[in-house]
C-alpha cells in the first residue's frame, strides 16, 4: 500500500509540473489582455455555460468564492468586454452572466495555445511512451467521469 501512495504522489507531482507549464503558456496573453488568472477561470466557467449563461451565485460556487467576489470578477470582465450581465427570462430576480464574442475568442485563443504546446510536447515522446501515456490518460479520464457521476 505504501508503494501506491508513492506512485500517487509522483503522479500528482508530475501533473502539477504539466499544469504549471501550461499556465506559463497563457500568462503572457493574460497580461497582454489585462486579465487575471481568477478572471480567466471565471471566463472559462461563463463560456462553458454557453448562451444560457450562468447566475453569479452559481459562478461563485464553481470558483469556490462568495457571490460578492464573483460579482466583482464579472464587473471586471464586463469592463474589458469579455462578459455581459442580462436578466434571467425565467426568474427576473436573477442575473445571468454570458461571455461576449470577445470573451469566447479569448478562451479559444488560450485553449489553442495550450493545445499547441501540448502537441509540441507529445511530438517529443516516442511511440511506445505515447501509447502508455494514452492509456494512462484514458484511465484517468474514466476515473474523473466516474467521480463526477457521468460514467
Amino acid at each position: 500500500m505504501s508503494n501506491r501512495r508513492a506512485v500517487d504522489d509522483a503522479i500528482i507531482s508530475d501533473y502539477r509540473t504539466v499544469v504549471r507549464a501550461l499556465d506559463r503558456v497563457i500568462l503572457p496573453l493574460l497580461v497582454e489582455r489585462d486579465v487575471t488568472m481568477a478572471q480567466f477561470k471565471a471566463l472559462m466557467a461563463v463560456s462553458a455555460a454557453g448562451e444560457a449563461g450562468i447566475p453569479v451565485t452559481a459562478l461563485g460556487g464553481e470558483l469556490s468564492i462568495g457571490q460578492p467576489s464573483a460579482s466583482l470578477i464579472v464587473d471586471q470582465l464586463a469592463k474589458r468586454g469579455y462578459a455581459v450581465r442580462r436578466p434571467d427570462e425565467v426568474d427576473r430576480r436573477r442575473v445571468l452572466v454570458c461571455a461576449t464574442p470577445a470573451g469566447r475568442e479569448l478562451v479559444a485563443e488560450l485553449r489553442h495555445g495550450r493545445r499547441s504546446t501540448f502537441e509540441a510536447w507529445l511530438a517529443g515522446v516516442d511511440d511506445a511512451d505515447a501509447e502508455k501515456l494514452a492509456l494512462g490518460i484514458h484511465v484517468l479520464a474514466r476515473a474523473v467521469e466516474a467521480a463526477d457521476g457521468r460514467a
